[in-house]
């Protein structure tokens, strides 16, 4: 409880923008998977986002994660981790989200993971110097301290443990050919509803750093602040493209005309924390 200048007893709500945001996801998680841009399809999906961490990591075509240990950052449902124990890694998945978290509890049952129940920002239950890569999507525009949380992500990897980010400008104005694979994919198969609570959404996303839209240049100079080597971007069209195949037309068209990109970055070796 607080005074105002009047002297009239005010209530004072300890509800944060990252509360907020954490009860937004969690309302999400039931009908997260029926989303394209989430759910990771096992027969086109599945390979394309193993090669895509295998390129991350610089290894080979064929060559696995065994021995490695990877930390998931926003796991959600576990799509990722998925992608990642599918490769032989031991797997840890972390979320703010324990709604989150129990349906991916469910998913990887069996598998060599382990949840991890905390904020990206202050992972203070991981050890520094922990894992050979971490990998992370749809998180970082949605950061409410991101420099918080590139300092973190630095200190938990190894010296030169990897980090791949996946993510999106989709405050981006649209291309011309992109207006045009939305406009084709909705007299295809009709307009499609927003996912979630448009207003809700916007509304969050207005109070936070990155609300302009967050790009791979942008982050590059995030990332470099917070002491990683950026090695530079990976494509991402397998990943909508030939990624996308075990859908039909008018969602692969809509995947593929969002603005989304691939980052890799290196904690250097030597460095102290």
């Amino acid at each position: 409880m607080t005074l105002d200048p009047s002297g009239t007893v005010q209530s004072v709500s300890n509800f944060s923008l990252k509360d907020e945001i954490c009860d937004y996801w969690s309302d999400r998680a039931a009908t997260f998977d029926l989303s394209a841009s989430h759910r990771i399809e096992g027969r086109y999906g599945l390979p394309e986002w193993q090669q895509l961490v295998r390129a991350a990591c610089t290894l080979p075509p064929t060559e696995d994660l065994v021995g490695w240990q990877v930390l998931d950052i926003a796991c959600g449902t576990g799509e990722i981790s998925r992608v990642l124990t599918s490769l032989g890694a031991s797997v840890t998945g972390l979320d703010f989200s324990e709604t989150m978290l129990g349906l991916a509890r469910q998913k990887l049952a069996g598998a060599d993971w382990r949840s991890v129940l905390s904020d990206a920002e202050a992972m203070v239950q991981l050890e520094d110097a922990s894992f050979d890569l971490a990998v992370t999507r749809h998180l970082a525009w949605t950061l409410t301290h991101p420099q918080d949380a590139y300092a973190e992500w630095l200190r938990v990897l190894k010296p030169g443990g990897r980090l791949l980010v996946v993510d999106g400008n989709f405050r981006a104005p649209k291309s011309p050919w992109q207006r045009l694979r939305n406009l084709l994919a909705n007299w295809l198969s009709g307009r499609q509803p927003p996912q979630g609570d448009r207003d809700r959404h916007d509304a969050i996303l207005d109070r936070l750093p990155y609300r302009d839209g967050l790009n791979a240049e942008r982050l590059t100079i995030d990332l470099e602040r917070a002491g990683f080597d950026v090695v530079g971007p990976l494509p991402v069209r397998p990943l909508y493209g030939r990624g996308m195949r075990g859908y039909g037309l008018a969602e692969r068209l809509r995947q593929s005309a969002a603005n989304r990109f691939a980052l890799v970055a290196v904690r250097p070796t030597g460095q102290g924390i």
